[in-house]
């Protein structure tokens, strides 16, 4: 028998950080110690809860069915942990965002300066993240997600939708002869699989058209500021692009429609503080 009180907090927390990290050697240098001190407080976790957490092959880690399980579990409360004890040693005006990098660089970051000048007394730290959906290690008081719209869920509450349409350079532009021929613009790819332009074509009623792709780019602001070069066109919602629209250098293309890919969804951790309540309501007037 196992018994869950002999369990090391500080040993869940170390394969939380391994599991994020995808490695023995990278979770060692963020942690400052060293991958053998590492590699012995996973194995005794896994020795103590009697199942296996890690598969271990040719030098790489992966979580098995048990370890993924347990961090969707353990990992929101480690996280409340974490701000609880934040909380209590400081003066509880502090609140941590995390953000898609593209929202934060091109929407979040530019407003929040309004934000302060109301809020002087709220200090706002902002940590970005790239994958879709919710970060694996959740830090933060507020998470802003990204959704695609074919997997939303109707209990999460929904701050901005993804509207779409392709932008490109203005220079690009006036070198194409016919924009109806989709097939024979360059387009430029950001994200696995290609699902955004999949959504938006079958969303556009044109799903059988093929699309030339000229560079792929592991970042929605990389893949735009291509196209501000002139290298493709990229989707993007209206309020990602505004400021590069009002300089001229992105555009519409001509008689685009626009699709709905995704959603940006707000998530409110626990512990709820009087500073989570004042910026979740100021983001909710953002809409």
């Amino acid at each position: 028998m196992h018994r869950s009180g002999k369990i090391s907090l500080n040993a869940i927390r170390v394969f939380a950080v391994v599991a994020e990290c995808g490695s023995f050697k990278s979770a060692a240098v963020r942690m400052g110690v060293t991958a053998g001190a590492v590699s012995r407080q996973v194995q005794n976790l896994e020795a103590g809860m009697g199942v296996l957490l890690f598969h271990r092959r040719n030098n790489a880690i992966h979580l098995t069915e048990t370890g993924e399980t347990f961090l969707r579990h353990a990992g929101p409360g480690l996280a409340m942990l974490d701000r609880s004890i934040e909380r209590a040693m400081g003066d509880g005006n502090d609140l941590t965002v995390q953000v898609p990098t593209t929202l934060a660089t091109r929407w979040l970051i530019p407003l929040l300066e309004g934000f302060k000048t109301r809020w002087p007394e709220i200090a706002v730290r902002v940590e970005t993240y790239n994958s879709p959906g919710m970060p694996i290690r959740r830090r933060a008081d507020v998470v802003i997600a990204y959704c695609p719209a074919a997997a939303w869920g109707r209990d999460t509450e929904i701050l901005l939708e993804d509207r779409c349409r392709p932008y490109l350079s203005p220079g690009l532009l006036a070198q194409i002869p016919d924009t109806s021929d989709l097939a024979n613009i360059p387009a430029l790819q950001c994200t696995t699989g290609n699902w955004d332009w999949t959504a938006w074509l079958t969303d556009a009623g044109m799903p059988d058209v093929q699309l030339r792709y000229a560079g792929h780019f592991d970042l929605d602001d990389v893949a735009l500021r291509a196209s501000i070069g002139g290298m493709g066109m990229t989707l993007a919602p209206q309020f990602i692009i505004r400021d590069d629209v009002d300089a001229g250098r992105l555009c519409a293309l001509p008689n685009a429609a626009e699709g709905l890919l995704g959603y940006y969804t707000l998530h409110i951790e626990k512990p709820v503080t009087g500073a989570t309540e004042v910026f979740t309501k100021w983001l909710r007037k953002l809409k």
